[in-house]
């Protein structure tokens, strides 16, 4: 599948939402009028759009709420408008009005803005094409055994990816502590994503033969055995968490839905070879599960 197919069908997807915004709409039934699987899309909507799929869908409608609060006034009853948002009460809705623009929909009604960053416009072919990475070679594929991993892991959601490097800190300083280390590469492992609010657990860690105890602090999890795509990643910019969003967006918005791979289950993760530092022309891998299209 080429990029010229796989865009019209993911501007489908987002045609169904923005048609249902007041009103019911499904990350389902988004993917199944773009043809992907909803796992699929989840993982498409945030490498192409940069935000979880819940995360547009409610920025979206508090757009939309806002707009209709400047165009009606006082004539709009906000207990009509937050159901009609999906909420199941006013107060809901005033919590996440306010999380959106700073301030509640009352005042929101009483000076209201013109515009504001936190007001979300649809997702069109022209921001696709900004968002689209491409200078990505393509990747190796390697079967690997399951291994353990050791380390420092927290929960990351869309506010709070600047806490990664923090992670990483931690891990840091329990390395000294870690016994029977399987490898000098450390990984960065991202498991177990919300698929509609596209949250995440981020470990950073080691590689360990065996576990006999855990170091206070640490936790240890499986990376299950499988097939893995590897892409090689050549920093240019700091810090690299956001670095590296580009080319996650170009491996799953591009990369994947035209090759002869789907996405996998389990955890996609960064491999980092022995005295990686964060720094211009250094190299990592982002290596994810892949299956076979059947």
């Amino acid at each position: 599948m080429t990029d010229a197919a796989v865009q019209p069908r993911f501007l489908r997807g987002v045609a169904y939402i923005e048609a249902r915004l007041l009103g019911p709409v499904s990350l389902a039934g988004a993917a199944e009028q773009a043809g992907f699987s909803a796992p699929h899309f989840s993982r498409l909507f945030r490498a192409l759009v940069g935000e979880p799929f819940g995360a547009y869908l409610r920025r979206r409608r508090m757009t939309v709420a806002a707009e209709r609060i400047r165009a009606e006034g006082g004539k709009l009853r906000l207990v009509e408008l937050a159901l009609e948002c999906g909420y199941d009460s006013q107060e809901a809705f005033t919590r996440a009005f306010k999380r959106t623009f700073g301030r509640p929909p009352g005042e929101f009604r009483a000076e209201p803005q013109q515009w504001s960053k936190s007001f979300r416009k649809p997702i069109d072919a022209a921001e696709l094409l900004h968002l689209r990475e491409r200078l990505v070679p393509e990747p190796a594929i390697e079967e690997l055994e399951a291994t353990t991993v050791v380390g420092a892991r927290e929960r990351i959601d869309e506010d709070s990816t600047d806490r990664i490097p923090a992670i990483w800190a931690r891990f840091m300083e329990l390395l000294p502590r870690i016994a029977h280390a399987a490898s000098d590469s450390c990984l960065g492992i991202s498991s177990n994503p919300h698929p509609i609010e596209g949250s995440f657990d981020y470990l950073a860690g080691l590689p360990v033969a065996r576990v006999d105890r855990l170091p206070a602090g640490a936790v240890a999890e499986v990376l299950p055995a499988g097939t893995y795509a590897s892409f090689r990643h050549v920093v240019r910019e700091l810090p690299l968490h956001l670095e590296l969003a580009p080319t996650y967006r170009w491996i799953f918005g591009t990369w994947l839905p035209s090759s002869r791979w789907e996405y996998g289950a389990g955890a996609d993760f960064e491999r980092y070879p022995p005295g990686f530092v964060p720094a211009p022309g250094a190299t990592l891998e982002i290596v994810l599960p892949v299956l076979p299209r059947a």
